[in-house]
């Protein structure tokens, strides 16, 4: 199926923008990496059902050369992609405008036709307007969540210091078998945010 690989679903949008906005929007756009603003590194990363987003501004195509004809579009374009846990566009625009509702707000209020945060299934269609089909739609661990990745690279973390620790200064076996059921038992409650790692 188109946009979706087992659990995950690929979105990519192109969304157009409002007349002379783009500048504001690629500026704002720069900012969504200010690590005292957003300290995990992205406000996406307050979206826990994101695996990964990228936005960037569409103002001119290439041109390829003779014989090629030169494209021009009728406006500059918000490129949106974006893989998340699920199976249609109405999550990860519930998931945004629950964790991240200014952002949207300010990300998509420069485009033309944005009807606002308040009506999610005014936005959820709004999405689907601007939808591109993503025909090839790979997904390293198309059944893996959010969740489930952080928690086994936090483990294969943990376990990797833990290798390193025993392998400077070798313990004897019980200690060594101790000190791992106390390592194993510590990462059994511990859920890592996005960004965390």
């Amino acid at each position: 199926m188109a946009n979706q690989n087992g659990e995950k679903y690929g979105f990519t949008g192109l969304f157009p923008i409002a007349t002379n906005r783009s500048d504001d929007l690629r500026a704002f756009l720069r900012t969504l990496d200010d690590t005292h603003k957003y300290p995990r590194g992205s406000p996406f990363s307050h979206v826990p059902i994101v695996h990964m987003a990228r936005l960037f501004v569409v103002d001119r195509l290439a041109y390829q050369g003779t014989p090629a004809k030169f494209d021009k579009l009728k406006s500059d374009y918000l490129a949106f992609m974006c893989e998340f846990d699920g199976e249609s566009v109405d999550p990860l625009v519930q998931a945004m405008v629950s964790n991240i509702p200014d952002e949207v707000g300010t990300i998509w209020g420069h485009c033309l036709s944005f009807p606002g945060t308040r009506r999610r299934d005014q936005l959820s269609a709004y999405f689907e307007r601007c939808q591109l089909k993503t025909t090839l739609f790979l997904a390293d661990q198309p059944e893996a969540s959010v969740n489930e990745i952080l928690t086994a690279l936090l483990c294969r973390r943990r376990l990797g210091d833990f290798i390193k620790q025993i392998q400077a200064n070798p313990p004897s076996p019980d200690v060594l078998r101790r000190d791992f059921r106390e390592m194993w038992q510590s990462l059994q409650n511990q859920r890592p945010l996005p960004g965390d790692l």
